[in-house]
């Protein structure tokens, strides 16, 4: 019976130890959909990862979908464009030590000939509107 009782507490510890061992070899990533679709993790995570040991699994997702999972605790990690949602996230406790890591430039890009007259609005609203006015085509990539 003590041999029994032995390897039932050997067996516990063994446990624990590779889940420690996992928990410290493995993270989890929520990010947005554009970073992930960006090709950034393809690049950078197998670098980190021969680097580190670290395994990273990214949860591509809407920005604010990874932050509610970074406050529910389900990553590690929390990689997103959404300034003030992760300022107030770490004003609320949920989040620490936060970092500028890189940032969306949006731009409009139209035919030489400018048939919208946009050319050095410096206001993307101003800009829209006078597309919208002039009639003029316009494509998105349906971002909101």
């Amino acid at each position: 019976m003590k041999t029994l009782r032995f390897f039932s507490i050997l067996a516990l510890v063994l446990i624990g130890l590779v889940v420690e061992v996992a928990a410290e070899t493995r993270i989890r990533c929520a990010s947005t959909t554009s970073t992930q679709n960006s090709g950034l993790f393809d690049y950078i995570l197998p670098v980190f990862e021969k680097k580190t040991g670290i395994k990273v699994d990214v949860i591509a997702v809407g920005t604010g979908a990874a932050i509610e999972i970074g406050k529910k605790g389900d990553a590690d990690v929390v990689f997103v464009h959404a300034k003030d949602l992760e300022l107030k996230a770490v004003q609320e406790g949920y989040f620490v030590d936060r970092h500028d890591v890189m940032y969306n430039d949006f731009v409009i890009i139209g035919p030489l000939n400018d048939p919208a007259k946009i050319k050095g609005i410096k206001s993307a609203g101003e800009a829209f509107r006078k597309i919208s006015q002039r009639g003029s085509p316009f494509v998105s990539r349906g971002a909101k």
